[in-house]
């Protein structure tokens, strides 16, 4: 995936959570795009524990060439 691609999707308002998946099958949900900075080969991913918070516990350094897919991550509506 282009760095381009990528950044459209976290500038993207309203911001929809996104899971993005890389060549060796792990995968990542981005529900912060604060939390990625995303250069010319490279992104980082702070990874949040937490989930009451923003704040991220641990940084992943990704190759962008190795991100497959973005799939779009539908909330459950909880109001009803």
């Amino acid at each position: 995936m282009s760095p381009e691609g990528l950044q459209a999707m976290l500038r993207r308002r309203p911001f929809i959570p996104f899971r993005l998946h890389l060549s060796d099958h792990v995968s990542y949900d981005i529900r912060v795009p604060e939390l990625v900075v995303v250069g010319g080969s490279m992104t980082f991913i702070g990874i949040v524990r937490n989930v009451q918070s923003d704040l991220f516990d641990e940084p992943v350094i990704i190759a962008n060439r190795h991100i497959t897919r973005l799939e779009p991550l539908i909330e459950a509506d909880t109001a009803k």
